[in-house]
């Protein structure tokens, strides 16, 4: 029997196989989200979806109320923060049950408060956010 001596290479892309494990040990376990997922509730309103875009003149924030009344839909606006609460009400046979879901959102400067509008349209509510005409600097003439 002949003893071979065994000379491993030092090629390290070999190594580059194992470097997502050493980098990152715990990435193939579950998230604190996904193990608590079967006991949230699985109704399509569990979550106030919301969208936000731009344009030249206003901000805009869109979020899916879907089957709710405008009377249960709550705007409100205090210090710099936009709060949107959405109270729903099922039943189911005897039993009813209530839901109120909210959104906060913290609004940028550039925001004219007093002309903030919200319209609910197809279950869409849409609030709209004019955006402030920026501050021209202004010539002082020194005497």
């Amino acid at each position: 029997m002949k003893i071979a001596r065994y000379t491993p290479s030092l090629k390290l892309s070999r190594m580059a196989d194992f470097n997502p494990f050493f980098r990152q040990p715990m990435a193939a376990l579950p998230s604190v989200a996904q193990l608590f997922e079967e006991f949230l509730p699985r109704s399509p309103y569990a979550r106030l979806r919301t969208d936000f875009f731009e344009d030249d003149a206003h901000f805009y924030a869109c979020f899916e109320v879907p089957g709710v009344k405008k009377e249960a839909v709550k705007v409100e606006l205090q210090e710099g923060v936009l709060s949107v609460s959405v109270e729903r009400h099922e039943k189911r046979g005897e039993a009813d049950s209530s839901h109120t879901l909210s959104r906060s959102i913290a609004l940028p400067e550039a925001i004219h408060e007093d002309a903030i509008s919200a319209k609910l349209e197809d279950g869409i509510l849409t609030v709209a956010l004019p955006k402030q005409e920026p501050r021209k600097p202004k010539s002082i003439s020194i005497l």
